[in-house]
């Protein structure tokens, strides 16, 4: 039998993870639309994040849980990796086409770790520009200082012309200023980077800890909140927009009280913020005004279609039932 050290050993990409991971999350019946995921192997051990859109209206807390639960325990199973589903993004919510979802107002139970406040960003951007800057540089010296000595070949012109130009220039040059300035605002910039959460648009789920974050992107909290207000009796279009801090709604009235509409818009807006269940709410501001065919007076109600009369024949005998 061969020894297990000389076996080999089975590697595991980050992609086919995250493709093992997309395909358990659209096992799921909570999981509707387009799935993305993203991985990231570290031995034996995998973290994986999902995108996908959910159900509404629907426990959101309940259903991502076991997407969450699910894809942990069925990538694990296929990779043979320790499978811990870090993030759940949630980008979208979708009425089922087939009918409605129950909604259960049952808070999901908090872990009893801190919830995150939002989600930090990597900032893969400016990591990469940097690195490949700092890199391309480095490179490029450690090039020429090789074939210096190692070849005898003669220093790169660019080389010797940057070192006599640094030793010739004086340090309240023009050019080393700029140069001085530019640096600095690169520098702040990436300290401003690192010391801000950079994913703005995203709001996260309460119930959570640290371990286990669920967030939800502004434009489904905006579709939630639009479909509440366009219950409304007499509202005729909405729009939304969805800050960091406040939720403004817009709406039209074609019809109906005013005032009583405004109260049943602000209601239904705060309703629908509050089964997102947002660690950080955001306010509500309802700006609600008339169209040019607004009605104060609600329509009246059709009335009920009554029996349709029989016709009575002339010698005023009763019509024969046939048989």
């Amino acid at each position: 039998m061969i020894p297990a050290a000389a076996r080999g050993t089975t590697t595991v990409s980050a992609r086919a993870v995250a493709r093992i991971a997309q395909q358990a999350a659209t096992e799921t019946p909570n999981a509707v639309g387009t799935v993305r995921g993203t991985a990231t192997v570290r031995g034996q051990r995998a973290e994986v994040s999902v995108r996908l859109g959910l159900p509404w209206p629907a426990d959101l807390g309940r259903r991502a849980g076991e997407v969450q639960r699910h894809v942990a325990a069925r990538t694990g199973e296929l990779t043979g990796l320790s499978v811990r589903v870090a993030r759940l993004r949630v980008a979208r919510l979708q009425r089922p086409a087939g009918g409605t979802v129950a909604f259960e107002t049952t808070a999901p139970a908090a872990r009893g770790r801190r919830v995150p406040r939002r989600w930090w960003s990597a900032r893969p951007t400016p990591v990469v520009v940097t690195a490949l800057l700092g890199a391309s540089a480095a490179g490029l010296l450690t090039a020429d200082m090789a074939s210096v000595h190692l070849f005898g070949n003669a220093p790169a012109a660019w080389r010797t012309g940057l070192v006599d130009r640094l030793a010739t220039t004086s340090p309240a040059a023009g050019s080393v200023t700029v140069a001085a300035a530019a640096m600095a605002v690169a520098g702040l910039w990436l300290l401003l980077l690192a010391c801000t959460p950079g994913l703005r648009k995203r709001h996260v789920v309460a119930g959570f800890g640290a371990g286990r974050s669920i967030a939800l992107d502004r434009a489904a909290v905006a579709s939630v909140v639009r479909d509440r207000v366009l219950d409304t009796d007499g509202v005729d279009s909405v729009r939304v927009g969805v800050g960091r801090r406040r939720v403004r709604v817009r709406a039209d009235l074609a019809f109906g009280d005013r005032a009583a509409a405004r109260e049943q818009a602000g209601a239904a807006a705060r309703d629908a913020l509050a089964d997102c269940r947002l660690n950080r709410p955001p306010r509500v501001a309802l700006r609600l005004r008339t169209t040019s065919i607004w009605d104060p007076t609600p329509p009246a109600p059709e009335p009920a279609p009554g029996p349709v009369p029989v016709p009575v024949p002339a010698g005023g005998a009763e019509p024969e039932e046939s048989p």
